[in-house]
């Protein structure tokens, strides 16, 4: 009897370190899949936004503005953006790399920008989005070069157009000869993913040197 007793205190030790060891390790496993998962996203960003930078790189030549639907008449909105795009037509902006930093310059006119820039990403739901930061240096900010942003922000003046409250930093999306800078509005989440309800588009072409 004491032989059975001693016996089954065994197997139930025994039962017990098993059960504790597959916890330990299935915890383990769960862990580094988890690291796995978060290397892979943000291997995944760090290709995008290297990806962004190295085809950024160069000159490029202002083509046109582009408005989205807003809560003001549309026919208001793209009246504004065509006369401004017409004080944008000799602009053009150079992004270029100096001792490992990213500088921007620009000139339109008799202005004149230069700062410094950086690519970010901002993840909506399990997919990131790139946008550019510009540093300012010397002369405008540049959501008032590109978006005649007024004081408190709105671009073009328009009442619905976004403000840097909601657009500080602007998306940016950038192809070999193409390159599209949005003053956004705001994200929302839609059948096909994530979207930009409204904002205002600048579009550049690059310039052969």
């Amino acid at each position: 009897m004491k032989i059975c007793i001693i016996f089954s205190i065994c197997v139930l030790m025994l039962t017990g370190c098993t059960t504790v060891a597959s916890q330990k390790m299935r915890a383990e496993r769960d862990q580094l899949l988890k690291n796995y998962e978060n290397l892979r996203e943000e291997n995944s960003e760090l290709k995008l936004k290297n990806s962004i930078t190295d085809t950024l790189l160069g000159k490029w030549k202002f083509l046109s503005l582009e408005i989205a639907e807003s809560d003001v008449t549309q026919e208001v909105a793209e009246a504004k953006a065509a006369l401004y795009a017409l004080e944008l037509k000799n602009l053009t902006l150079e992004f270029f790399e100096e001792k490992g930093i990213y500088h921007y310059r620009g000139r339109r006119g008799g202005t004149e920008v230069f700062g410094q820039w950086t690519v970010i990403t901002v993840r909506y739901g399990d997919e990131p989005f790139p946008f550019i930061r510009f540093i300012r240096r010397t002369g405008p900010e540049m959501e008032q070069l590109l978006f005649a942003a007024s004081a408190d922000g709105r671009a073009l003046g328009l009442p619905s157009a976004p403000g840097w409250h909601t657009a500080r930093d602007m998306s940016i999306s950038v192809t070999p000869d193409r390159l599209y800078l949005t003053m956004h509005g705001q994200m929302q989440s839609g059948p096909d993913g994530w979207v930009q309800s409204g904002g205002i588009r600048c579009y550049f072409e690059r310039i052969e040197e």
